[in-house]
């Protein structure tokens, strides 16, 4: 890889992590979540060694400090860094439980041993003589031959390399084991695993030209190239590893929150001074703030006018639903829905027509489901409100 190859891709990661860091500290002020909190830290610091690894970057730092490959020690302190982070959350997030105390003293012996891999890279730098010129892209070749630098090198290397290792299968055996209970945690902990091998495939190509290189030896040096794509492809999954299920999450939140919209304006035309939001064009695409506020207001909003239609709720729309749905192949759910959504229609027509309400008015359909159950419910009825068959049982004329 180029250097204005790497510094087009590793921007680009820069950019990607990022965002995963900002909307991981973002939720971590809202949820006050440790394990937010140690997911953002450990995105936090993988920026860091993409944003130094660049090689314009790269070039700055060591131009500003004086030290021409400083740059290199601060990219293996923070994917040092980076996979402390990642091993303490595989150990604390594996569904089998340790012993308080021995979950402790393990975490201590392995932040040790990353403890003592910094403080063996850190005295190789020292040590070593590379003050020469900034070599961003070949330093392990570069500087394979200087005893400080093969200190430096070895140490991040093995680091990694136990590191990747050992947090790619805890990360793999979780996923196995929380299959069952949570599929969506699942596949995030599967997606940092695969992140994990490629990272791992780093020191796999990395490894042996460095070491052929201080052996003074210089054919494995294409090798040597391919250990960055390896850990950039690594970068890319594990981001997805990090974002994947909070990005299903808010997709979903988005989806619904747009299906609602024509029960919301149904809900609307029986009492406009109900809402407790009124979305603008851009928070009606539903891209900001959905979970935290357009979503739950949305949803209030068609609870507290449905609530105050309560009068006029009648059972004939619902009993005229029930003798068509046959017809319609609709399941239990659907059924409900679509009768919920023509007493809806009728109710809001009686309203706003001045018809007095019936004398002895019904409940409404799914009223009696759970909180849990309630937006998939009201998902439905909007999504029947524009149905033949449903404005049919309501006496409301068909749109097209």
């Amino acid at each position: 890889m180029s250097e204005d190859a790497a510094d087009i891709v590793y921007l680009v990661v820069v950019a990607i992590a990022g965002c995963t860091t900002t909307a991981k500290i973002v939720a971590w002020r809202r949820e006050r979540s440790g394990a937010l909190r140690l997911i953002a830290t450990c995105s936090a610091v993988g920026v860091g060694a993409f944003l130094f690894a660049t090689p314009v970057v790269y070039r700055a730092v060591g131009a500003a400090t004086g030290s021409p490959n400083l740059a290199e020690l601060l990219v293996f302190f923070c994917i040092l860094g980076f996979f402390a982070h990642t091993h303490v959350m595989a150990m604390l997030w594996q569904p089998e439980r340790m012993p308080p105390l021995a979950g402790i003293s393990a975490l201590a012996v392995r932040l040790s041993v990353y403890g003592l891999l910094g403080l063996l890279m850190l005295a190789g730098f020292l040590l070593s003589d590379t003050g020469d010129t900034p070599h961003p892209m070949d330093f392990n070749v570069a500087y394979g031959r200087d005893p400080g630098s093969l200190l430096m090198l070895a140490a991040f290397q093995s680091g990694l390399a136990y590191a990747s290792l050992a947090t790619a299968i805890r990360f793999r055996r979780s996923a196995l084991l929380s299959a069952q209970r949570d599929p969506r945690l699942s596949r995030a902990l599967h997606h940092i695993s695969i992140a994990t091998w490629f990272i791992a495939g780093y020191v796999v190509c990395v490894g042996p030209a460095t070491l052929a290189g201080a052996l003074g030896s210089h054919a494995l040096d294409p090798l040597h190239s391919l250990g960055p794509v390896s850990g950039t492809i690594g970068a890319f999954v594990i981001n997805y590893g990090f974002s994947g299920a909070a990005v299903a999450a808010w997709r979903a939140d988005r989806r619904d929150y747009i299906a609602l919209a024509p029960l919301w304006e149904l809900t609307r035309q029986a009492d406009p001074r109900m809402a407790l939001d009124e979305p603008n064009r851009l928070t009606a695409l539903g891209f900001f703030d959905v979970r935290d506020w357009h979503l739950l207001t949305r949803i209030a909003d068609i609870l507290t006018v449905v609530q105050s239609l309560g009068p006029y709720f009648d059972a004939a729309p619902a009993d005229r639903i029930r003798r068509v749905a046959g017809a319609e192949r609709w399941t239990e759910p659907e059924e409900r829905a679509a009768a919920a959504a023509a007493t809806l229609l009728d109710a809001v027509a009686r309203k706003n027509a001045g018809v007095d309400p019936p004398a002895a008015p019904a409940a409404l359909p799914g009223r009696d489901l759970s909180p849990a159950e309630e937006r998939a419910h009201l998902v439905k009825v909007a999504s029947r409100l524009r149905h033949p068959a449903v404005r049919a049982a309501a006496g409301v004329p068909v749109r097209s």
